[in-house]
């Protein structure tokens, strides 16, 4: 207890004190300005540059992975094209389950991919087979939302916005350095 009595002491104390808290607060402004950030890839927001609101990436994959099904449920129906349904069907259950369970953006970029990989396969194999009328529709109908999710999440301003941060906020000094002290990792890019 002395050494707390001591000036020397007590300055030691106050020195480490300020620097604990200067490290918790940065990592505090840190981690809200990242969910700042990481929110844009699963909430939608309205854009002021294009002056209407933009749809999520995480919101975008929900369509992708509902006109996955309706693509399943024309493959079910035809033998030929079991081994592509059966693709398409565990590439969507893995991103169903990496929606659940919220996975980071890359995560999330690897199982759409592998959607789209099993879905092109499907829809290839089902173009090759005489469908009947309401199997080609809905065909048709499940391609037209995929592209058009797709699309959506290609204009999606996310990485933009993520590379933006990096650079202008993470990257700067003493950003730089003082985030690795307080431990904040920058959001993931989708991609």
């Amino acid at each position: 207890m002395s050494f707390f009595k001591r000036r020397g002491g007590a300055l030691l104390v106050a020195v480490v004190v300020i620097v604990l808290s200067s490290f918790f607060a940065a990592n505090r402004s840190l981690n809200v300005r990242v969910r700042e950030v990481s929110d844009l890839f699963s909430t939608d927001f309205y854009d002021k540059n294009v002056g209407y609101p933009q749809k999520s990436i995480k919101s975008q994959l929900e369509v992708r992975k509902d006109a996955s099904m309706n693509l399943i449920s024309v493959g079910a129906r035809y033998s030929e094209a079991e081994k592509e349904t059966e693709k398409l069907r565990e590439a969507r259950t893995a991103l169903d389950n990496g929606l659940k369970k919220s996975a980071g953006a890359k995560k999330l970029y690897e199982y759409n991919k592998e959607l789209q990989t099993a879905y092109d396969a499907l829809y290839a194999k089902l173009s090759a087979i005489s469908l009947d009328a309401n199997g080609k529709t809905i065909a048709d109908e499940s391609r037209v939302r995929m592209n058009g999710a797709a699309s959506v999440i290609e204009r999606n301003g996310y990485n933009e916005a993520v590379r933006e941060f990096e650079r202008t906020v993470l990257s700067v000094f003493p950003t730089n350095y003082i985030r690795q002290f307080a431990m904040v990792n920058g959001p993931e890019l989708f991609e």
